[in-house]
């Protein structure tokens, strides 16, 4: 049976309550320093059992998301993350509506297959995701109670933390849990939200680190990395969120920018290496988890989008590098073969979009060529 914690409540608040306090007291300093001391500890343990291939050459990992089916129906497709991969993660064979068709009922399969394909070769992998607004099973949403909806939600996380203890880097265990625009409400109105409150975030922490104490614990989210003040927001919410877990001796092992960039919009380079600074201040690190390249409004064919999508992400490890050394650049994919973009932002001239760092063809683009430096000789 989950064992609940109806005690950790982030904001002092009963769970339903949506308030987002700011203030800090300096009492919490002592807890935060002690958990900085175990986030460099469990960093230099993640460092030393990375593949052979990252550690023996010193380089940041890579790594990308796969697709269960394609790996079974494009040997192609699986043979590319073998040659270019350090991780190799499922997509989105561990999200909720994919592991559980019902309450009584875990389908492992697609997960099991990736991960024991990584670990036959090799490889690592990192489990997507505990906590998302999205993809729930009607019979999640269903649970019309606060204590229902933590009981259901800390069982899950048990059950399958528990499963692949020891076999995963790491887990998003939040992942999209900052309102879109937070200049207003800062946390986005989810299930989750509505049945628990904030108090979701701590309880989901809390029940991974129990269940997988030598995972990494990352707190994934989407659009750190642009200029604006909805931007500059989102990175206020996101360091005052990493403080209050952390002042409740919940340990946050990183942040992850999960890169989906847009090729016509500026990355903010001093102010993600100011928020990446002041995280690892916290003695909290950053990793890239889901880079891809939106370039929908980019005029021209392959050279022109190839060069943009080359400028945008030099500026987000431009920006990352200045701030710390990060724990794994991750793609959303690996080929223009098989990527979510064209369905949701096609290029209105209708030619290909180009948004991963191999081609249709499995061939690396140069932008991709120039990052594996990067990370090849990143001290």
């Amino acid at each position: 049976m989950a064992i609940l914690h109806r005690d950790v409540h982030l904001d002092g608040a009963p769970p339903s309550a949506p308030a987002f306090p700011s203030d800090h007291s300096s009492a919490s300093a002592l807890t935060r320093r002690s958990l900085l001391r175990g986030g460099a500890a469990l960093a230099a343990a993640t460092l030393s059992s990375l593949p052979p291939v990252a550690r023996a050459a010193g380089r940041v990992p890579f790594g990308a998301a796969m697709q269960s089916d394609l790996m079974q129906s494009d040997p192609a497709y699986r043979q590319a993350f073998l040659d270019h991969c350090d991780l190799i993660l499922p997509m989105n064979e561990l999200k909720w509506d994919a592991l559980r068709p019902s309450r009584e009922e875990f389908s492992f399969w697609g997960a099991d297959q990736i991960i024991d394909l990584a670990r036959a070769n090799g490889r690592r992998s990192r489990g997507h995701c505990f906590v998302w607004w999205n993809a729930l099973p009607d019979w999640v949403e269903a649970i019309d109670t606060g204590l229902e909806a933590e009981r259901v939600l800390v069982d899950h996380i048990e059950q399958v933390a528990g499963r692949y203890a020891g076999k995963l880097t790491s887990w998003d265990v939040a992942n999209e849990v900052i309102a879109n625009d937070p200049t207003g409400e800062p946390m986005r109105d989810t299930f989750w939200m509505r049945r628990l409150g904030i108090d979701h975030i701590a309880i989901a922490f809390r029940a991974a680190a129990a269940a997988d104490p030598h995972a990494r614990l990352v707190l994934n989210d989407y659009d750190l990395e642009f200029t604006g003040p909805e931007h500059d927001a989102k990175r206020a919410v996101m360091l005052d969120l990493v403080r209050r877990l952390q002042d409740h001796n919940l340990r946050v092992d990183a942040v992850g920018l999960q890169g989906h960039l847009y090729a016509e919009q500026r990355v903010d380079v001093d102010a993600v290496a100011a928020f990446g600074r002041e995280l690892q201040r916290l003695g909290v690190g950053l990793l890239v988890t889901e880079l891809d390249v939106i370039d929908w409004k980019i005029r021209g064919g392959p050279a022109e989008q190839d060069a943009a999508a080359g400028r945008v992400i030099g500026d987000l490890m431009d920006a990352v590098f200045a701030a710390q050394r990060p724990e794994a650049v991750i793609t959303w994919g690996i080929t223009d073969r098989y990527t979510w973009i064209p369905d949701a932002m096609p290029r209105p001239d209708g030619t290909p979009s180009r948004p991963l760092p191999l081609d249709a063809r499995l061939r690396p683009k140069p932008w991709f060529e120039r990052l594996q430096r990067r990370l090849r000789t990143a001290l």
